[in-house]
């Protein structure tokens, strides 16, 4: 055998033994954390996924509950426009959003 030999180089973005499954499987931390997870579509949609439940409501004023993290969101005719077990969809035109616990 020959010190030249090549020898078989494994991947380097092969995860390394004992990493976390959301490591392994490249899972977004919101999927699997319990954390809320926003996504803005300009300023007059919010899709909020780990939503538990509502803590308040009004047309100035949506408070959401996550299991870590709440949520508040303020501006003008706002109005949760759907919501299930799973996340909620708020509607208006939103001024700020705040996390809270």
């Amino acid at each position: 055998m020959s010190k030249g030999r090549n020898r078989a180089q494994q991947p380097q973005n092969e995860p390394k033994p004992g990493g976390t499954l959301r490591e392994l499987f490249d899972i977004p931390r919101a999927a699997i954390g319990g954390t809320l997870q926003i996504e803005l579509s300009g300023n007059t949609e919010a899709i909020v996924a780990g939503c538990t439940g509502i803590l308040e409501y009004d047309e100035n004023v949506i408070r959401l509950a996550g299991n870590k993290l709440n949520v508040k969101f303020t501006g003008r005719s706002l109005q949760l426009k759907a919501l299930d077990q799973t996340g909620a969809i708020v509607e208006g035109y939103i001024m700020s959003v705040e996390f809270f616990n």
